[in-house]
């Protein structure tokens, strides 16, 4: 039986276009944006690096780190989800670093070996099936002494706007379904990542806990749109008009504390782990 990481990869990777846009336009400003920003300059990247980001999902990371990195460098972002990649490539380029988005799993990565001064991965490691074996593909794109820059999100209790989602999703779906949320991209919240990082050759390993503020303009409905570009989406599509309306109840009332004039105002956290190859 998949575990529920590998529900939520395989979701993605099969995501289609609505779902990838959903994605790119419903989460990524209001959170993987200043997280990307956080990890760029945890990390140390910088003019003329040349980057690899795994599982670059819309280019979040690749299209920051082509900035901060100019003309000097390069970035290849590799993903598993075509639909991604087709949202990352119709993105317009800057006058920063050239991008290319290479279609790979993250433990069978299709790039050369020892090329990389640094890799990123933001939110992709707790959704692989293989982590060790995508670790240790990393180790080896990165050259001696080169940078490695994981962010996985903490416990989803941590995360108040998702654990709101959660409370929805188990009193009106399941909790089979909650449960399949909470432990997908929240999977690795209580996990020695630094551990895993270490095992896969990596040295010189700081963690970082921090939190950002996160701001979801449109309320609860916002979060509600989340679900569509996640590994719940055919459950919630499946719920039709009146168990849709009840879902959208239900997300009021668990995500009432956070909701302030409209929007629901919380934080979210998430570890950082940085090491030298």
């Amino acid at each position: 039986m998949a575990t529920a990481g590998e529900a939520w990869s395989a979701a993605f990777a099969s995501a289609g276009g609505e779902a990838a846009r959903v994605y790119d336009d419903c989460m990524v400003p209001q959170l993987f944006e200043p997280w990307a920003r956080l990890l760029l300059d945890r990390t140390g990247v910088g003019p003329g690096d040349v980057l690899l980001d795994v599982a670059c999902g819309p280019g979040t990371v690749a299209r920051l780190a082509a900035g901060l990195i100019g003309p000097g460098g390069r970035v290849t972002g590799c993903d598993v989800s075509p639909a991604m990649l087709a949202v990352a490539r119709s993105k317009p380029g800057g006058d920063g670093a050239p991008v290319e988005y290479v279609e790979c799993p993250a433990d069978a990565l299709a790039v050369p070996t020892a090329a990389y001064d640094v890799v990123t991965c933001q939110q992709g490691l707790q959704f692989f099936s293989d982590r060790q074996r995508a670790l240790r593909e990393m180790h080896l794109a990165l050259r001696p002494g080169g940078r490695l820059g994981i962010a996985v999100w903490s416990g989803i209790e941590q995360n108040p706007p998702f654990a709101a989602l959660a409370e929805a999703i188990a009193e009106v779906i399941g909790e089979e379904a909650a449960a399949r949320y909470r432990n997908g991209p929240w999977g690795l919240g209580h996990h020695d990542v630094a551990a895993m990082v270490r095992q896969a050759g990596f040295a010189d390993i700081e963690t970082h806990l921090p939190r950002l503020p996160v701001v979801f303009e449109g309320g609860p409905e916002h979060l509600l749109r989340t679900l569509a570009a996640t590994a719940v989406a055919a459950d919630v599509a499946a719920l039709g008009e009146a168990g849709r309306r009840a879902l959208a109840a239900a997300i009021e009332k668990t995500a009432a504390p956070l909701v302030e004039d409209g929007a629901v105002r919380s934080e979210t956290a998430a570890q950082l782990v940085i090491a030298t190859a």
